[in-house]
């Protein structure tokens, strides 16, 4: 009998089958229901081993995990168990070495089965001595922890698979305990080299002035995440922008057992983000620069367009007096150039108004109003000739409101309208068709011709100023009334845009916040 006391053996027994787990009682001390004990484990091999490491019991869980019956095993040497590499450096012998002078061992390791198939197994030995303090054997405890290791194995396989990101851990101080294949790769040190040094090594010389590598602990063991950018360090001295994840990891009973922490190299996305901003900056600038020397030329041509009407009128005024006063006397060619200058003053005159409508346009202040539809299509068509007015088709549904300027409203329409009417096909009278409809939350203003329309090439010149696709003897106008009617939508924040095909008419399409 190998077991002296009871007492010396319970100790290696797991806390779920320990005599403190059922009733006191003096039965339980006996070495029948202690055996009848051991012999319920079958998770757990069991067995005593002789000082020389023989097998001297064995209970099922022990039969379970290493497939051995009692009479197969009872007698041999454990060494059966360990793989060739742990025979040849004795890892057996010094096991029970250590056991014997310390009083336990314990380990993780590969162990064999009788089919010659490897388990992982977590190992307990504790020695057991007699009454006089002798050493009379041991106890031995192993458990199949061979999924767990798989699962380690997979994961850790997982985390050297990955390559783009840095991925390793930190004892609860900072230092490196684990180092994959992507830190390596972004950091540039092996894992040998890194392992055990304090992660403040990654941080630039003025992050550790300020204490930042503590800090960012600090952060995690308190929120359990951080997460945050900025410049690290290479084995090389080189930088890099990175993204930075550090958790915290703690074990079943809260206490903080130290952090993983997850870096990714983000330098070419923050050099183009820089390059952006410095973009966006530039574009700003030039803005501004463009603002000011539009507001400089609006100013420029409202002043020169006012301080023409004056001369023109004179020219206009004189030029009539000539013509009222000494026409009978004057030869017809000099009566016909003196006509000349009358339509030229009065169509310069309509430069210079529109002009000044364009730069008012620019300049004032609208107070946006309810503005009803019906009426400002109603006062637009008023304003054209009686017999082309007549050909005007209107549809609009009722009590229609936008948010606008009236009188800009109404100038805006009024262009398009006498646009539609003027752009005519030789030969052919003006029909115009203005519809006006609610979508969704806007208003929308549509005014078709069936003119000559407009080359897809060209549609977007036309809201420009000076404009022109026709010459001014087939189709009067100053070239300036698309880019008011382009100003002014826009101004009271809504949308003008053109659907046209050449020589099967135009629509011009207004959109206006609904008031």
């Amino acid at each position: 009998m190998l077991i002296a006391d009871f007492e010396q053996f319970e100790v290696l027994l797991p806390s779920s089958i320990r005599r403190g787990s059922f009733n006191a009682g003096t039965a339980l001390h006996s070495e029948h229901v202690f055996r009848i004990l051991i012999d319920s484990v079958r998770d757990y091999a069991i067995f005593l081993l002789t000082p020389e490491g023989d097998i001297c019991s064995w209970n099922p869980g022990a039969e379970r995990i290493k497939g051995y019956k009692p009479h197969e095993i009872i007698g041999k040497n454990f060494r059966l168990f360990y793989p060739p590499e742990d025979l040849a450096t004795d890892k057996p012998g010094h096991e029970l070495k250590v056991a014997a002078e310390l009083g336990s061992f314990e380990d993780e390791g590969w162990r064999l089965r009788k089919d010659g198939s490897r388990f992982w197994a977590n190992v307990l030995i504790a020695r057991i001595l007699d009454e006089s303090g002798n050493l009379i054997g041991f106890g031995k405890i192993t458990r199949d922890l061979t999924e767990r290791k798989e699962a380690e194995l997979q994961y850790r396989r997982l985390i050297e698979g990955v390559t783009d990101y840095a991925i390793y851990s930190l004892d609860p101080h900072g230092r490196v305990t684990s180092w994959n294949s992507g830190a390596k790769r972004l950091k540039g040190y092996e894992a040998e080299e890194i392992i055990g040094q304090n992660f403040s090594k990654f941080y630039t010389p003025e992050d550790v002035a300020a204490n930042l590598p503590d800090r960012i602990l600090e952060t995690a063991a308190r929120e359990g995440h951080y997460e945050a950018e900025g410049w690290r360090v290479r084995k090389d001295g080189g930088r890099f922008w990175s993204s930075v994840v550090v958790t915290s990891i703690r074990d079943e009973a809260g206490t903080l057992v130290g952090f993983s922490k997850i870096t990714r190299d983000v330098t070419d996305r923050k050099n183009l983000l820089d390059q952006l901003q410095q973009h966006s900056r530039e574009l700003e600038l030039r803005i501004k620069e463009r603002e000011q020397t539009n507001a400089d030329l609006e100013a420029f041509s409202y002043s020169v367009s006012h301080d023409l009407r004056a001369p023109l009128r004179a020219i206009e005024g004189f030029t009539d007096i000539i013509l009222q006063d000494f026409g009978v006397e004057l030869p017809s060619e000099v009566k016909e150039s003196l006509q000349q200058i009358i339509a030229a003053t009065s169509r310069m005159n309509e430069l210079v108004q529109d002009l000044l409508n364009y730069s008012r346009l620019s300049r004032i202040e609208l107070k946006l109003e309810s503005v009803n539809v019906k009426s400002a299509i109603r006062d637009a068509c008023n304003e054209l000739d009686r017999d082309v007015r007549s050909r005007v088709s209107v549809s609009v549904e009722p009590n229609l409101m936008v948010r606008a300027q009236s009188a800009i409203l109404r100038q805006v329409l009024s262009n398009l309208l006498n646009n539609a009417v003027k752009f005519t096909k030789p030969g052919m009278p003006p029909s115009v068709e203005v519809a006006a409809y609610r979508q969704r939350d806007y208003i929308q203003i549509d005014i078709s011709d069936q003119g000559i329309g407009i080359a897809l090439q060209h549609q977007e010149r036309v809201f420009q100023v000076f404009e022109r696709l026709h010459n001014a003897e087939e189709y009067p106008g100053t070239g300036i009334g698309l880019a008011i009617v382009k100003r002014g939508i826009t101004r009271m924040r809504g949308i003008v845009s053109l659907r046209s095909e050449l020589g099967k008419g135009s629509t011009f399409e207004i959109r206006l916040p609904s008031a």
